[in-house]
């Protein structure tokens, strides 16, 4: 049965083992118009022209797109039209552009490992290679991301590479089936590696 949902991207870890303290945290505006869709815990986050959007497609490293992700979304803030306060928040609503002062949160450091969900078999055989991601529609009730790995190979274009495969991750790392794994940008991922600007 193939897998329907994951949960995102969770920052773990620095690469070199160093720890991840959350304090590499850089908010990015995301205008009303941009507010349209929802930003969920978890999810890619690309910036076009100052603006922050959730990637739409899994990027191909080394080329530039919309979809050249700066970072992770680890929540939100925003003036409420209501409350005229300030709001704290794990996710944005889809439909939220009745909001104003809006900021998307994010890991935007190129050197931080995630852990993600993985769909099929996999074992630690499969570190070093590189995997893609699917996506799926993040939940309306606690703001998750649903976004998983997939596609495990050798090809370079693919965005991410495989440094961990988890042993006591969601099958217990036994080549069964939505194995947990841990994952960095592949060269020429992250929109800061990239020469080009936009």
């Amino acid at each position: 049965m193939a897998l329907t949902t994951g949960y995102g991207f969770k920052p773990v870890q620095l690469l070199g083992g160093k720890a991840f303290s959350g304090g590499t945290i850089r908010e990015f505006v995301v205008t009303p118009a941009a507010a349209i869709n929802s930003i969920c815990n978890g999810d890619l986050v690309s910036c076009i022209a100052g603006v922050a959007l959730t990637v739409a497609a899994a990027p191909a490293a080394g080329t530039l797109s919309a979809n050249s992700p700066i970072g992770v979304a680890v929540g939100v803030r925003y003036t409420d039209p209501v409350l005229k306060q300030t709001q704290h928040a794990n996710f944005l609503a889809a439909n939220s552009s009745n909001y104003t002062d809006i900021f998307v949160k994010v890991v935007d450091d190129p050197t931080v490992l995630f852990q993600v969900r993985y769909d099929g078999a996999i074992t630690s055989t499969s570190i070093g290679l590189n995997c893609t991601l699917t996506f799926a529609a993040g939940s309306a009730v606690n703001g998750s991301a649903k976004a998983y790995a997939s596609a495990a190979a050798a090809a370079a274009t693919l965005p991410f590479r495989i440094v961990d495969v988890l042993s006591g991750g969601t099958d217990a790392g036994t080549g069964t089936a939505y194995t947990d794994i841990i994952v960095k940008y592949n060269v020429g991922t992250h929109a800061y590696d990239l020469a080009l600007g936009h």
